[in-house]
């Protein structure tokens, strides 16, 4: 079972990270237009801060949120856990998930309800082009539900692995050189 949510959460991640690496891409085209039309042509795109600010920007942070922490892609604090054995390393990412399971889920949940009230409200952005709101809060709740999801199953996975004894899910990299020996 564990295995089937790591596959699935792979699934959302791979889609995820492929729609915020677009944003990315979009992104770049849009400032690059800009700049052509604003210094070739004196005419810049009006809409262009507006679309990067509101809507791309927050597509690449959020919609990678899962995929940068499966692949240890976040900073991490690890002077501690490279003094730990096996076990206090595992006890130590089981708090890590819970403390985030805790705080992600709460931005979901309260980034929801702000999401549907700004859909039910229509609230748009002041400037030239009425923007709505309602999709780019929404990109916060649905990238902080799948970081929760996928701390949940980080979560489990510790906790089985320490009550077994087996690596069902394998301890963060301690930041080692290819001699094995630590950065410090």
């Amino acid at each position: 079972m564990l295995k089937g949510l790591f596959k699935a959460l792979g699934v959302v991640d791979r889609i995820t990270s492929t729609i915020g690496a677009v944003f990315l891409f979009a992104i770049m085209i849009v400032v690059f237009a800009d700049v052509v039309m604003r210094y070739v042509f004196n005419s810049p795109f009006a809409w262009a801060y507006d679309l990067i600010a509101l809507y791309l920007m927050a597509g690449v942070f959020f919609l990678v949120l899962s995929d940068a922490y499966a692949a240890s892609a976040h900073v991490n604090v690890d002077i501690l856990q490279q003094r730990l054995p096996p076990a206090g390393i595992r006890l130590a990412e089981l708090v890590t998930c819970a403390v985030g399971i805790i705080v992600f889920a709460l931005i979901a949940w309260l980034g929801w309800q702000r999401a549907l009230d700004s859909y039910r409200s229509a609230d748009v952005m002041a400037g030239a082009i009425p923007w709505p709101m309602w999709p780019s809060i929404a990109l916060v709740p649905f990238g902080a539900g799948i970081l929760a999801l996928r701390l949940i199953a980080h979560f489990i996975g510790h906790l089985l692995s320490l009550a077994t004894g087996h690596d069902l899910i394998p301890l963060p990299a301690a930041h080692m050189n290819a001699e094995g020996e630590t950065f410090e």
